[in-house]
């Protein structure tokens, strides 16, 4: 990411983007660096891209000229507003869908996508495996779909809510450890292919210490975010 690009926060009404996210969109970079060395030309589909915020964070990256085109899709168009504006790139397309239904009707890579993310979104889902199916239409044979999730504790701590500091979200439905996944996975078409922690704490004074234990530590799924990827069979 460029230093002297200030992003605003759709979640946080116009303050600078959260360390939380912009810790998450460093993680996707380097996995993408590390997946895709050498490609050109990814199509790449974001589940969940909500405001727009984490593939346009990855197409100003280092490794943004690598995308073809990021094709993201959310449920409302509830960014749209004149004091909020979504983010907005050249190659990036933000499609209104749901994705516990059909997408056969949109403009997508069907069967030549490269990618798949779901960043923090799959525990939303009423029938997650949906969300995998179309993964695996969209997806090239060995194509990747890239899925960061929450530590279950986490996510039941953040449906509970903690009083005035921390509103409940009463929309997770899921909190499932990463085995309970990959069974979902495996019956939707695809392998686990790796699993990493990438993040602890999110904080922005906790960003150097938490780049280097990703970078550095064999961490395996202990962590506050973890990155789980499936291979497309």
């Amino acid at each position: 990411m460029h230093p002297g690009d200030r992003c605003v926060d759709r979640y946080a009404d116009g303050r600078s983007l959260t360390s939380r996210r912009s810790q998450k969109a460093e993680a996707l970079v380097e996995f993408v660096a590390r997946q895709y060395a050498g490609h050109t030309n990814l199509q790449v589909v974001d589940f969940g891209c909500a405001d727009g915020a984490m593939p346009v964070l990855l197409l100003r990256s280092a490794v943004g000229a690598w995308f073809e085109r990021v094709t993201g899709i959310t449920l409302l168009d509830y960014n749209d507003l004149p004091e909020k504006p979504a983010f907005k790139h050249p190659r990036f397309c933000r499609l209104i869908a749901d994705l516990e239904g059909s997408l056969d009707s949109l403009d997508l890579p069907w069967g030549t996508c490269d990618l798949v993310l779901a960043t923090a979104f799959l525990h939303y889902l009423r029938r997650p495996e949906t969300a995998f199916r179309h993964a695996a239409k969209l997806l090239r044979p060995g194509g990747l779909l890239a899925a960061s999730m929450p530590h279950p504790l986490l996510l039941r701590l953040r449906r509970r809510g903690l009083g005035t500091w921390l509103r409940p979200n009463n929309r997770i439905r899921h909190f499932e450890y990463p085995n309970w996944w990959r069974a979902v996975a495996n019956s939707c078409g695809f392998d686990e292919l790796e699993r990493r922690a990438i993040q602890w704490c999110g904080l922005r004074r906790t960003a150097a210490l938490e780049r280097l234990l990703r970078r550095h530590v064999r961490a395996g799924s202990f962590g506050a975010n973890v990155l789980v990827v499936y291979r497309k069979r």
